[in-house]
């Protein structure tokens, strides 16, 4: 009974979503799943988030704001990071939140204004950590 009651709960979830991403007008196009432990306590490995395609479509990403970038070491790999400091031309230092698992203890970049493809807003998956993110 139990199991058919997180399983009715995540499906409802999941379901306010939905008309959340619809009211919103945002799309499930872009979406990512974070891998690894860098960015704790923020976002978790496991976590699955929507991305706004559009946020930095008009500006670039201000210090202290999550973005999704290309990889420069891979363009193939996404990589979901805080940014740390913006320079005069765009281009974007970004870093995880937590130095002690971030993949060499620096900052990445910086990237390129073309490589950020948009801000995580909207974790939906786990069930029990569905809702915004900052």
């Amino acid at each position: 009974m139990r199991r058919l009651t997180a399983m009715f709960g995540a499906a409802l979830l999941s379901a306010l979503a939905v008309i959340l991403v619809d009211r919103l007008g945002r799309s499930w196009e872009s979406r990512v799943a974070v891998l690894g432990h860098s960015m704790e306590p923020t976002l978790r490995d496991g976590d699955w988030l929507l991305v706004d395609a559009d946020a930095y479509r008009n500006r670039a990403p201000r210090a202290g704001e999550l973005v999704v970038a290309r990889d420069p070491r891979d363009p193939r790999r996404l990589l979901v990071k805080r940014a740390v400091s913006v320079a005069l031309d765009g281009r974007v230092s970004i870093a995880g939140d937590h130095v002690a698992h971030a993949e060499d203890g620096t900052r990445i970049g910086p990237v390129d204004a073309s490589a950020v493809i948009g801000r995580p807003w909207f974790r939906y998956w786990p069930a029990d950590r569905v809702g915004k993110i900052d």
